[in-house]
């Protein structure tokens, strides 16, 4: 008989749809304590700027003086010509919200993730298939996926800021 420790067990979930995707990211949104790292090829298929997922963002950056939004794109134009909510949150949460566009090597990026609070995780390998996995409570796992983002992130640039809306290439 094992003993209950109080801390939840690693799930892992087999996402098939985009739609299960797309839930799935909403639901770390509201799971995200302090810190969520977002990896995608240009947001359009993410519609993050729909009106639910923007009052989830923003709720998270609410949470905590401490919270982090941190967004990788390879090409930001998405954002800037149709994410108006979104350019609004970064305005608002200049200090604490950024937004990157990935160079050389992180360019050839095939996946797509978001990583919340370094303990829960969706991804699916190939950006272009609806196939994904969602981790939760799964430290060890989200590991692996923050030090991808970590990768990504050390070869992007600033590609939105929050009073210009676009910074210089």
């Amino acid at each position: 008989m094992t003993e209950d420790t109080g801390t939840p067990q690693p799930e892992r979930l087999l996402l098939s749809t985009r739609r299960e995707y797309l839930d799935a990211m909403e639901r770390l949104f509201e799971l995200a304590q302090r810190e969520l790292r977002i990896f995608d090829a240009d947001f359009f298929h993410l519609k993050i700027d729909a009106p639910r997922r923007q009052e989830l963002l923003r709720a998270f950056l609410l949470r905590s003086r401490d919270s982090r939004l941190y967004i990788v794109v390879h090409n930001a134009d998405y954002i800037r010509d149709h994410c108006p909510r979104l350019l609004e949150l970064l305005r608002q949460f200049s200090d604490r919200m950024f937004i990157h566009q990935t160079e050389g090597d992180a360019a050839r990026a095939q996946d797509s993730f978001v990583l919340a609070d370094k303990r829960h995780c969706v991804r699916r390998p190939v950006q272009a298939q609806p196939r994904a996995t969602l981790k939760l409570n799964d430290e060890h796992e989200s590991q692996g996926i923050y030090l991808r983002f970590s990768e990504i992130w050390d070869s992007s640039v600033p590609a939105v800021s929050a009073t210009t809306g676009c910074d210089s290439k």
